[in-house]
């Protein structure tokens, strides 16, 4: 499954990693109005099922069945037709934390005893499986290995990092938390768990099972107060209360510092955009080469700055209120910061694999829901819905395609 409910923030200064987080770079969007001709082509499809519920929250779809978060009550529905399967009553402020391997796993808080607990429920019937009373989770919900929720004992000062089974709630690994530690994106699309020991040890484990992929030594590393990696390049922040003092870049395969700058807090500070990094502030981006820390090129009017591919990164406008309803989306050389495509204004929700994004457009019958190529500029009109006064939280599968809004519009994909 595809998770599209999800949403990176949009360009800022760095912050401190002692709290584990998932870097991703999900492009921001802008409305747009979209004519379409009348005496053209049959309209897209409607949804194949519009689903209500009480302040719905949260969506997960597992093996042809769809989970809906309401403010009271989970419920499951049988896809693509929309029938409710079961539901079941859920404290107000529970977190769906995923649907996989038979289960949907939960996160709830009793308010009479203040009980926090991680609960599994069986994905047929919507009786419970597995409870984990005193845990909570470390991600965000949605966010997570494969058959994994990752988690921690409520209250605990150690703050000890947990992976619990999906299917029966049972302990698969457990790890102490080092001084500094950060979850985010392998190479390979999966999940890592990066601690950093002061002293000067770098260890990356998988997510799924904890096992060790990676050591790296570096040698005079100093004080770190938060880290982030891209590739094979470590980039490293000392802050003094909140006012960011210095950053390095050091290569992984060395251990070697690359360079170290005192001027990024005037900047903006200083974060990963794909394998470059990028300053600024919002609408005002300067990328900045990760080997010797030398200025590449600066990008104005333009925010959401993230990676497309080896060669190519890619940018949204900044807010429908001041952008330029024109714009779209760019794709630009990253050796040069120069335009090579731009696309037509749609509203961008999400990225999509095969270097293709989820957009929508508005026009005077509803709302459009399409698949964007970047590479080609071509849009696959996916659906038509209800006329949306923003742009919706969405998740595909391979079979279906969900957004919501107030209520939630779902079309089959094959």
């Amino acid at each position: 499954m595809i998770d599209l409910d999800l949403r990176g923030p949009a360009a800022s200064a760095p912050r401190r990693a002692s709290v584990p987080r998932l870097r991703r770079w999900w492009p921001l969007g802008l409305l747009v109005v979209l004519l379409l001709p009348s005496d053209g082509p049959a309209l897209p499809p409607a949804p194949a099922a519009v689903l209500d519920g009480d302040g719905i929250s949260a969506m997960r779809a597992d093996a042809g069945a769809l989970y809906l978060l309401m403010s009271a009550a989970v419920a499951a529905y049988r896809m693509p037709g929309g029938e409710r399967r079961w539901i079941v009553p859920v404290e107000p402020g529970a977190q769906l934390l995923a649907a996989s391997h038979g289960r949907v796993v939960l996160y709830v808080e009793e308010a009479a005893t203040g009980t926090a607990a991680i609960v599994g429920l069986d994905a047929a019937t919507g009786a419970e499986a597995w409870r984990r009373d005193g845990y909570v989770p470390s991600l965000a919900a949605g966010e997570g290995p494969p058959g994994v929720v990752i988690a921690r004992r409520d209250g605990t000062i150690d703050g000890r990092m947990l992976g619990l089974d999906v299917r029966t709630g049972a302990v698969r690994w457990e790890l102490a938390t080092p001084a500094i530690r950060l979850l985010l994106l392998a190479r390979d699309g999966g999940i890592e768990i990066a601690d950093l020991d002061p002293g000067g040890t770098l260890v990356v484990r998988d997510a799924g099972s904890a096992a060790v992929v990676r050591t790296v030594a570096l040698p005079g590393l100093g004080a770190v107060d938060g880290f982030d990696i891209s590739g094979d390049r470590l980039l490293v922040y000392h802050f003094e209360r909140t006012t960011l003092l210095d950053s390095s870049v050091f290569d992984l395969t060395t251990g070697r510092r690359l360079w170290q700058r005192t001027d990024m807090a005037a900047r903006g500070g200083l974060w990963w955009c794909g394998t470059l990094l990028c300053t600024g502030t919002v609408g005002r981006t300067t990328v900045v080469d990760p080997d010797t820390g030398d200025e590449r090129w600066r990008l104005t009017g333009w925010t959401d700055l993230g990676p497309f591919d080896a060669g190519h990164m890619w940018a949204t406008a900044p807010t429908p209120d001041t952008a330029d309803p024109s714009l779209g989306a760019i794709v630009l050389d990253a050796a040069t910061g120069r335009v090579v495509r731009r696309f037509g204004a749609w509203d961008v929700v999400a990225a999509l694999p095969g270097h293709a994004a989820l957009v929508t457009g508005r026009n005077p019958g509803g709302s459009l829901v399409a698949r964007l190529d970047l590479a080609t500029g071509a849009v696959t009109v996916l659906g038509r819905g209800e006329r949306w006064p923003a742009p919706p939280k969405c998740l595909a599968t391979a079979t279906l395609l969900a957004c919501r809004l107030e209520r939630v519009s779902v079309w089959p994909l094959r």
